[in-house]
């Protein structure tokens, strides 16, 4: 995920959480999984969310660069955002 973090510099934020930390166990409840998953968010709006061995980075990247509609290669936009 830290490839996602710095492809969409500034307009994203990952956070982990570790697996045994209350967050953790409450999220795997939650989203009924059986140990562990990823979950992509928008304000409230939930457009990513899935469990265990089916999560996939290149899946979080299309769902990401669909919901703040931009270009299928971002790699520009991203080195654009470091320049002064």
């Amino acid at each position: 995920m830290r490839v996602l973090d710095r492809e969409f510099q500034g307009t994203v934020r990952f956070r982990t959480v570790e697996h045994l930390e209350p967050e953790a166990i409450d999220a795997v409840k939650h989203y009924g999984w059986n140990s562990h998953g990823a979950v992509g968010y928008r304000g409230h709006k939930l457009f990513y969310r899935a469990g265990d061995h089916r999560v996939n980075a290149n899946d979080l990247h299309e769902r990401l660069r669909d919901e703040l509609e931009l270009p299928l290669d971002c790699r520009e936009l991203a080195t654009a955002a470091r320049a002064p």
